[in-house]
């Protein structure tokens, strides 16, 4: 059996599906892409690793009784370093298969597309269509605070709510929480809520372009669908209860400091100079003088910044991870931020100025 392909239509899909292969091969066929025909004649490729996967196609030419398996990293490999534009053959003969281009040769193992695993689609509950900017400005703004490693595994991924003419994501690690929203351009009955796992973020923000092309994202009651036009991610979602998110957010808070966002963000990367990988904290002084920012570590080694600031409210004291207050600036758009305070024991609510749909909580620690 014999395929061909262009170079550069064959790496664009790809480097698309590639993050769905499995990197620890528990079975040595989920770090493969099964090539198969589609519908129009094109080149199908799927990867999965069980929890996700990729569909996506690619022009060019493959027999419809073709159905195999290779490395997809390898097969990825090996059509970057053909030139520019080149057209790419290969032959599948039994066990292996040969890609060449001009006076290069090479030779990769195959398993049977048969043996490659079936994604159960399901029907959707809900279907949206979201521009991608608007999709990928949603991700950013919230995914950095997903739980990294934590027994509660609901917490290990991001929670989207549809409701209304409003998509909701909310993540936290239950130190911080993030929560944004973007509009719909329609209406949503009811109130659909999935918790997507953290590796499906990662892939879905990866894939998301600049643009307003749209995403179909569909729900389903145990998986979710993103339909980019040009591949199709699919997930499983994580069951559990999230958190009550609404009750985290702080309300009343008596004290507010302003600030120009990126002075800010310097000042606590200067003082972060001296702190530990293992402890982080920052204690910020507020009063009449604005704010300052200090630390130290366990050699008594110091840091201090005065930071030009507009304070409204009594003086306090309070100590919190500085990674996660640098997190919220690195993502905060505007010039200037606003931090809401209640006392020096109490979370911290941490907007942009003026308030937009974003909002960031940050709980304080012992220093």
């Amino acid at each position: 059996m014999e395929l061909s392909f262009n170079r550069e239509t064959m790496s664009e899909a790809l480097q698309r599906i590639v993050g769905a292969a499995e990197k620890r091969l528990t079975m040595p066929i989920l770090g493969n892409v099964r090539l198969r025909a589609d519908d129009n004649g094109a080149i199908r490729m799927d990867t999965t690793d069980l929890e996700l996967a990729w569909q996506a196609s690619a022009p060019g030419s493959i027999p419809g009784e073709c159905d195999v398996t290779v490395s997809v990293r390898k097969l990825l490999d090996v059509v970057k370093a053909a030139p520019a534009d080149s057209e790419i053959r290969a032959k599948v003969e039994g066990e292996r298969m040969t890609v060449g281009f001009g006076g290069s040769r090479f030779t990769l193992a195959t398993l049977p597309g048969t043996d490659f695993p079936d994604w159960e689609s399901r029907g959707a509950e809900q279907t949206l269509d979201v521009p991608q900017n608007r999709l990928r400005h949603l991700l950013e703004a919230t995914m950095f605070s997903m739980a990294q490693q934590d027994v509660r595994y609901y917490l290990q991924g991001l929670l989207l709510v549809a409701s209304g003419k409003l998509l909701r994501a909310v993540a936290t690690d239950g130190h911080r929480l993030a929560l944004a929203e973007v509009e719909l351009d329609q209406t949503v009955e009811g109130n659909v809520e999935r918790i997507v796992p953290r590796k499906a973020i990662a892939e879905l923000r990866r894939n998301l372009a600049d643009d307003d092309r749209p995403v179909r994202i569909g729900l389903a009651d145990d998986q979710v669908l993103f339909d980019l036009g040009s591949a199709v991610l699919r997930s499983k979602v994580i069951e559990g209860r999230f958190p009550d998110y609404e009750r985290v957010i702080p309300t009343e808070l008596p004290a507010t400091l302003k600030a120009d966002r990126e002075v800010l963000r310097q000042a606590l990367a200067r003082v972060a100079i001296v702190t530990s990988d293992k402890y982080r904290g920052v204690r910020m002084v507020l009063g009449e003088q604005g704010c300052q920012v200090m630390t130290h570590n366990a050699d008594r080694e110091e840091a201090q910044e005065s930071v030009e600031a507009e304070y409204d409210g009594a003086g306090m004291e309070i100590g919190f991870n500085l990674s996660y207050l640098v997190d919220v600036l690195n993502v905060l758009e505007t010039e200037q931020v606003r931090i809401g305070l209640r006392d020096g024991n109490s979370s911290i609510l941490v907007q942009a100025e003026p308030p937009g749909s974003a909002r960031y909580v940050v709980m304080p620690m012992r220093l």
